[in-house]
């Protein structure tokens, strides 16, 4: 049966799941809470185990648990978590009278998301009017890509079903990059053809039901119509970098001041 599975904080993950004796499936995963100074929120797949691992240093660091175990438990999942009891009583406390679907933003949360895609996928999104999630695009022929980009980072399956959103940073762009070249591609100088930065009004996402938080990313389930939460594009036309060669964290930045400048 789904749920929580405790396990001591000395505990070493090996690719054998110590509450089946047998190697992990896609049912299961793994939480750490720390509080190293290397991180503040990493994830990755190992032995075909998705993990988590937030630190303590993050000052958003139990909500970000509570919306991990919140959005995953819906999904059926076995989480293993590697948590002080007093440390998830307290996360559970502070929580309490929340969900991942929150229609409210929280305090530490931006008031816009960005949306990153190819230009190309841009053009199609103009004339829907729409974003769709992978899956969804998919079903409708609009993209030939067997898998996304996301498969390659051990992205679950579900997300495919939503429309994955950034807070800002650089992150979008690198998902572009990878997009453009099939490959990934982690490095944010590298030069970069630049398809569209979409900003979005998180507020009122959140206050129609729409916005999904999994602990790692925000989201949108199945579609998004652009009207009335799109605020703004940047593309290669209106941002300005002038006798510089394009790279994700530059592009980013300055599609960020032209959206600035906007407001």
């Amino acid at each position: 049966m789904a749920g929580i599975k405790f396990v001591s904080q000395d505990f070493i993950l090996t690719d054998i799941n110590p509450f089946t004796g047998m190697k992990y499936d896609d049912k299961w995963i793994y939480m750490e809470l720390s509080e190293t100074e290397d991180y503040l929120l990493l994830d990755k797949t190992e032995n075909h185990l998705f993990q988590i691992y937030v630190s303590k240093l993050y000052s958003e660091w139990h909500w970000r648990i509570m919306d991990f175990i919140g959005y995953e438990s819906e999904y059926g999942k076995n989480i293993i978590i590697n948590i002080g009891r007093n440390d998830y009583e307290y996360a559970k406390e502070h929580y309490r009278g929340h969900s991942y679907k929150d229609k409210e933003l929280r305090d530490y949360e931006k008031k816009i998301l960005v949306h990153s895609t190819p230009y190309k996928n841009y053009c199609s999104i103009k004339k829907m009017n729409t974003l769709l999630s992978w899956n969804k695009l998919k079903e409708a022929g609009i993209i030939e890509e067997t898998e996304p980009i996301g498969s390659l980072l051990g992205d679950h399956a579900e997300y495919r079903d939503y429309i994955m959103f950034s807070d800002g940073g650089v992150g979008g762009e690198i998902v572009v990059n990878s997009r453009n070249h099939s490959k990934l591609i982690m490095d944010i100088k590298a030069e970069y053809e630049p398809g569209a930065r979409m900003y979005f009004d998180a507020q009122k996402i959140a206050a129609d039901g729409k916005l999904v938080r999994d602990g790692l990313h925000y989201k949108v389930k199945d579609y998004l119509p652009l009207n009335p939460y799109l605020l703004g594009t940047a593309t290669k036309d209106n941002v300005d970098l002038p006798d510089m060669e394009c790279s994700p964290v530059n592009f980013s930045q300055a599609a960020d001041k032209m959206f600035l400048n906007l407001k």
